[in-house]
């Protein structure tokens, strides 16, 4: 089995390593970086999506012969109850063969959520907001670990969402035409 992934990412490459080992152990996982096409912080669901379709398409040009490619991409969303941060998950197989998957939103807290246009800002703004041992671990942890105290981190936002996604994927009924 040979999973590309679309990003160099450390937390992304940590979620995948570790989904790859508990799903398909012995799996070679082979990193790229491409481009997502989209805003540097997607703002919906859609341009999430779209991101993460984008890095699988630049991805193909670059390797192609993956058994499954993997887009992982970040995303803020507003609604009317608040900002949150989340993480999408495509995996896409050999034959074109695609599941999506979503993870847990992380709420921002209101004073951040006021100050942020994109994920640098927001690494930039948590950072001055929170104490240097979380802040310390951003790179590992991410900005929604640092929120959450450690307790949902960017690693368990991807995992979360690869798990959804390759769940679908596994199932080969959601693959039929027609189910009786």
């Amino acid at each position: 089995m040979k999973i590309i992934s679309t990003s160099t990412n450390e937390a992304k490459q940590a979620a995948i390593r570790n989904v790859a080992e508990a799903l398909f152990p012995g799996a070679e996982i082979t990193a790229l970086k491409v481009e997502t096409g989209v805003s540097t912080t997607p703002m919906t669901d859609d341009e999430g999506i779209r991101g993460a379709l984008n890095r699988i398409h630049e991805a193909r040009k670059m390797d192609a012969v993956g058994d499954l490619y993997v887009g992982l991409e970040g995303i803020l969303t507003t609604n009317e109850f608040g900002s949150f941060i989340c993480g999408w998950a495509v995996v896409e197989s050999a034959d074109g063969r695609r599941a999506f998957g979503c993870s847990g939103k992380v709420q921002l807290p209101p004073v951040i959520a006021l100050h942020i246009k994109d994920f640098k800002e927001l690494s930039d703004e948590v950072k001055e907001r929170y104490s240097s041992d979380l802040v310390h671990e951003m790179s590992k942890i991410g900005s929604n670990g640092v929120i959450t105290n450690r307790h949902y981190t960017r690693v368990d936002e991807f995992e979360d969402a690869l798990m959804c996604a390759l769940g679908y994927f596994a199932n080969p009924t959601n693959y039929m035409e027609s189910v009786s």
